[in-house]
């Protein structure tokens, strides 16, 4: 079955916020049993919604819709919509028993002199708003589905796993989820690399299972296997391509067979062999650390994290000594193992990596570029570091460094022998 994603609003066109809502629904609906075809990102004016969702409407069995449905002049996708199936906006007693009810859950009073979430057009179905104060439409008509939810990540996230998910349920109860995913993971070699020069045959052999494709990632490549078939299938295949995988010239640079992000599969580790991890962060400002802390259970034994961003917090809290700063500088190997070791002695767990080095856009030299980043790695009996050189402005580099970082300590975690 074909769906169509449709988001609006013209700050998404302006660049003034980023659409956060496209992955989550792509995924959502490759769960569910959807083939999207296409997105399309338009503006809050009238004629071109209107002619973007005549378009989805007619190739698509399902359509969903984000933005543009809150209580300011430029949220016209209810009136867009209602106009589109025929219908005029009327007082809907549902949507204003919504509204009330999703006031009062945040203390306060609905009056529709501010908003008009009571008014919904003729036809359309008001769908509740688990985590905000808008609610969602829905229209079916000619075997087809159309879900529009608010542009707010948190709600549409909430819509998704409980009413349009019961809608779903209720308009295509015999829709079949057989597209499956096989996803390998790599870390630290281009495409280039892999197909032309590593195994030159690889995306032929694969092509034989299903659709390949593959994407650049932060600092690797992932590359996907989607085809049609069971839970069971998919696991068959996994097994045949670890096999094939790991005597093979890429065994060593892939680090997963699944879409978990490197800092869940860090964590994982780390609770499989029991081990308590820390963090040392100088350029990366805690980046790590959040990463780690945004996973539910992390605790457990994600101990901290020392940002050491001043040299005096080098010195005084991870014991790096004053002679290695003036010698080596803050972003050197030498520096950044005694980071790492300093980190196990402060916070007393079984292993840390660290991370020095120069995000920019100033502080390079011609010895240490923007974008020297220097990483430690320790356990409670071996130090050791490496000096890494990347691209890229500010905030991409500081996440590069820090997946790097955390895949650094994902080899840590591998290789220390617990038994």
């Amino acid at each position: 079955m074909k769906a169509q994603i449709l988001v609006i609003g013209d700050e998404l066109l302006a660049g003034k916020i980023k659409d956060a809502n496209t992955q989550v629904i792509a995924k959502w609906l490759l769960k569910e049993g959807f083939e999207l075809t296409r997105v399309v990102i338009t503006g809050d004016e009238r004629e071109n919604l209107t002619q973007c969702l005549k378009l989805a409407w007619q190739d698509s069995d399902l359509v969903i819709t984000t933005g543009g449905l809150g209580p300011t002049e430029d949220d016209i996708t209810k009136l867009v919509i209602g106009e589109f199936f025929g219908g005029k906006l009327v007082e809907n007693p549902k949507a204003k028993e919504m509204a009330i009810k999703n006031y009062a859950r945040i203390d306060k009073e609905w009056s529709p002199d501010t908003n008009s979430y009571h008014l919904i057009p003729e036809g359309l179905e008001v769908v509740p708003n688990p985590a905000g104060l808008a609610p969602g439409l829905a229209c079916a008509r000619e075997g087809k589905l159309l879900l529009s939810a608010p542009g707010v990540p948190r709600e549409l996230k909430a819509m998704l796993e409980g009413p349009f998910l019961e809608l779903l349920d209720q308009h295509f109860p015999t829709r079949q989820n057989d597209q499956r995913l096989l996803t390998i993971r790599t870390v630290g070699i281009p495409e280039e690399r892999i197909f032309f020069e590593l195994m030159p045959n690889l995306w032929k052999e694969l092509s034989q299972h299903g659709k390949v494709s593959s994407l650049p990632q932060i600092v690797g490549v992932d590359i996907h296997l989607t085809f049609k078939g069971s839970d069971k299938e998919l696991q068959e295949k996994k097994r045949f391509w670890r096999e094939r995988l790991e005597k093979s010239p890429l065994a060593s640079y892939i680090w997963a067979y699944d879409l978990k992000p490197i800092e869940e599969v860090v964590l994982e580790k780390a609770r499989e062999k029991n081990l308590k991890i820390a963090i040392a962060e100088s350029c990366t400002g805690g980046l790590v650390a959040h990463r780690l802390t945004n996973i539910p259970g992390g605790s457990s034994h994600f101990y901290g994290s020392v940002v050491a961003y001043h040299n005096e917090v080098k010195t005084h809290i991870l014991g790096v000594k004053k002679e290695t700063l003036k010698e080596f500088g803050a972003v050197s190997v030498e520096t950044a193992k005694e980071m790492a070791k300093g980190v196990i002695n402060a916070l007393q767990v079984d292993v840390a990596v660290s991370l020095t080095g120069i995000a920019g856009p100033g502080g390079g030299s011609e010895e240490k570029p923007v974008g020297t980043v220097c990483i430690g790695m320790a356990n409670k009996n071996e130090v050791s570091a490496k000096r890494y050189n990347y691209r890229g402005g500010r905030d991409y580099l500081k996440l590069r460094f820090s997946e790097m970082g955390l895949h650094k300590l994902h080899n840590i975690i591998n290789d220390l022998d617990v038994s």
